[in-house]
């Protein structure tokens, strides 16, 4: 026990005889070789923002009756310190004083930079000519871009209102019917069309299957003329309907 006290009072000389190692605020500060008798110590959790020290220590090497170490510290508000107040030690380890010193102030020789004044901005050729013309083609841009979704909108409806008509699609249909020309696909496509527009004009028909729904329609006096000169034409080769002719059959589906 006295031997301990002799070696912490010895280091405390050494201490005071050395001299203070100093850093400035932020900028870390390394100390090497300090021995501490006993157990091991660690560096005390910062569990909020108020110590002044952040204490991390670098390496630990054993040595009698302790341990030497290396820290780095980095020093938040400027001061004098002991290092030990920011070391935990087990039970019966007396830690001696480790004086460390933070400044905030510029070592010899480092001139500090000269304030910035502030200047005003180039009336011509300069950064406020230049945010004015990105500006405007920005602007100018953005007009283009609204002006160009308008008018595609425009050609889109456009568009849409010129779609053909039910009768303009089963127009050239009916022609190659009318001259005995119309395939077995046309023939399918130009009964969907019919029985498709008729089931929307007549609900009773909208359940049955296209079967069903061609003979009911045989009997309607609007649906039947189109479907009977079909049926005409297709066991017929030789035709005598003339443009009116279709054109007329043609007028419920307008």
């Amino acid at each position: 026990m006295i031997r301990r006290i002799s070696i912490i009072i010895l280091l405390a000389i050494t201490g005071v005889m050395a001299e203070i190692p100093s850093q400035r605020v932020g900028l870390p500060l390394e100390i090497r070789e300090i021995y501490i008798p006993g157990g091991v110590v660690k560096a005390k959790p910062r569990r909020d923002s108020k110590p002044p020290l952040s204490v991390r220590i670098l390496e630990v090497k054993p040595a009698k009756d302790g341990s030497r170490y290396d820290f780095e510290i980095q020093g938040l508000d400027p001061g004098h310190y002991n290092l030990a107040d920011f070391l935990e030690a087990p039970e019966g380890t007396v830690i001696p004083e480790i004086a460390l010193e933070i400044t905030a102030t510029l070592p010899p020789g480092i001139v500090r930079p000269h304030e910035i004044g502030q200047g005003a901005l180039p009336e011509l050729g300069g950064y406020r000519r230049m945010m004015i013309i990105l500006g405007s083609l920005w602007a100018a841009g953005l007009v283009a871009i609204l002006f160009w979704k308008e008018k595609k909108s425009s050609n889109g409806d456009n568009e849409k209102t010129a779609a053909p008509t039910l009768s303009e699609r089963l127009r050239p249909l009916v022609d190659q019917a009318a001259k005995g020309n119309l395939s077995s696909d046309d023939r399918a496509k130009l009964e969907r069309l019919v029985i498709g527009h008729w089931r929307e004009q007549r609900p009773d028909i909208a359940a049955l299957s296209p079967a069903e729904a061609m003979v009911k329609l045989r009997s309607d006096a609007e649906a039947s003329p189109l479907i009977l000169a079909l049926e005409r034409w297709l066991h017929s080769r030789e035709s005598t309907a003339s443009e009116a002719d279709i054109g007329q059959l043609l007028a419920p589906y307008k």
